[in-house]
């Protein structure tokens, strides 16, 4: 039975806060050794300028069924101060929330570690977990105020806590679960003029191998030209700038001598800050890559996601079609989600699935995919299926007449096996302008 997307309705906006209840405080172990300085997260920024205000914070997110904002706090007399932070430092996300929960208020939850202390000891660990082939993935759970560890099945997690409390981290800080690879997304669908977000593109990965299918992830400019985004392992080498094509329709359906859609002109990366650079080489916060478009007049337009006849929301059985809606036929993209936020409604658009909704469940997860890892990672539970890599994520798709969107990030894989599996991990559009500063979608 399919479960279609939510559609939802603008209400008035209230504010109530309330504060959970409280068995009191708990004391949490002093960091002992070198502790480094933090990792720059793009999407962490907000939550650092909170703590400049409320230091007791240890992270937040929105429940996804009341819409309340829940901030865990590990000194509750603190709740005055973040009341009056929050609507400035996060009052796009809560306008957000309130447009499908109008009574949404802030709640305030007792909290065991502050955001401060779950980032540094996270970022104490990050040489370990890069070295530490068990360890699949890695970040703050903003939703159990704790840090999450995605470990392969079989790991010694006794040893990964022995370490972690040589590094200074609390054994009580820590949460393991049993996940798997990262498994990249490839399909295939029709041809489109112009070209938009959310439609095919198809690449030579390399000389005599299959031609691989991905979703173009959406239009921008890029040092003044006409550029588009599509994730960076849909090209022949991931993280290296390689100059692959990407065409479409059909690469194998062109004449010989005709020209790609464009030609890929930045794949950033940047050293791991792994003390075996051999190990993984190659890191960045952004599946990503970015192509100067070679399109005639009239086949590039800005800002423009296609838009579907209709989605699912998580996900449908057989999946969502990927018929263009006739008298609706695209989004625009008018804004950018800077700051992601757990429990926040997203959706995708891509070629495997179609239109998905669901929520976000994770942030700024560090991923390994091979030799290479990826940090400030988004998990979200909207279904994903092959040639779904490089799909946009919107967010503030309200049904009915509504024609704009937030653009939030792009898709780079999902999670394979565990207790997350099939859940889809994309790379936030903070981490894409960290790698592409100057990337303009609006």
């Amino acid at each position: 039975m399919r479960n279609h997307l939510i559609i939802l309705t603008l209400g008035a906006i209230a504010c109530t806060d309330r504060t959970a209840p409280t068995s009191g405080p708990l004391a949490s172990p002093s960091l002992i050794g070198s502790i480094p300085e933090q990792t720059d997260y793009p999407d962490e920024r907000a939550y650092k300028e909170l703590a400049q205000v409320v230091p007791s914070h240890g992270g937040l997110y929105f429940d996804t069924l009341t819409g309340d904002l829940n901030v865990y706090l590990k000194d509750l007399s603190e709740g005055p101060a973040a009341k009056r932070a929050l609507p400035l430092i996060f009052g796009q996300a809560l306008a957000r929330a309130r447009v499908t929960h109008p009574h949404a208020g802030i709640v305030f939850k007792q909290g065991t570690h502050t955001f401060i202390e779950l980032a540094r000891w996270r970022d104490a660990l990050n040489d370990f977990f890069f070295e530490t082939s068990s360890v699949q993935s890695w970040g703050i759970d903003h939703a159990r105020n704790q840090l999450i560890v995605g470990v392969l099945s079989g790991a010694d997690t006794q040893a990964i806590v022995a370490k972690a409390l040589v590094l200074g981290v609390p054994e009580g800080a820590l949460r393991f679960e049993r996940t798997g690879r990262v498994q990249p997304l490839q399909t295939l669908v029709d041809s489109f003029r112009p070209i938009k977000g959310g439609i095919q593109v198809e690449f030579e990965q390399r000389p005599n191998y299959p031609i691989q299918q991905c979703t173009l992830g959406f239009l921008a400019l890029w040092g003044g030209e006409h550029a588009f985004v599509t994730a960076s392992h849909c090209s022949s080498q991931e993280l290296i700038l390689d100059s692959t094509k990407q065409f479409q329709p059909h690469w194998h359906a062109l004449p010989q001598n005709a020209s790609s859609i464009g030609v890929e002109v930045a794949d950033a990366s940047m050293m791991c800050t792994s003390s075996s650079p051999l190990t993984f080489d190659r890191c960045s916060y952004a599946d990503a890559a970015v192509y100067r478009a070679t399109l005639g007049p009239g086949e590039w337009y800005f800002r423009r996601i296609a838009r579907t006849v209709w989605g699912c929301n998580p996900s449908c059985t057989p999946h969502a079609p990927l018929t263009i809606d006739s008298t609706k036929p695209f989004w625009s993209i008018v804004r950018t989600e800077p700051t992601i936020v757990v429990g926040q409604l997203v959706n995708k658009i891509g070629i495997g699935s179609g239109w998905t909704q669901g929520f976000v469940f994770y942030i700024n997860r560090t991923v390994k995919k091979g030799v290479i890892s990826y940090s400030g990672q988004v998990y979200a539970d909207f279904q994903v299926e092959g040639g779904d890599s490089g799909s946009p994520v919107l967010l503030d798709i309200l049904g009915g007449t509504d024609t704009t969107v937030t653009l939030g990030g792009i898709i780079s894989g999902k999670v394979a096996v565990g207790p997350d599996s099939g859940l889809a991990i994309f790379s936030p559009w903070a981490g894409i302008l960290q790698m592409y500063p100057g990337l303009r979608v609006n």
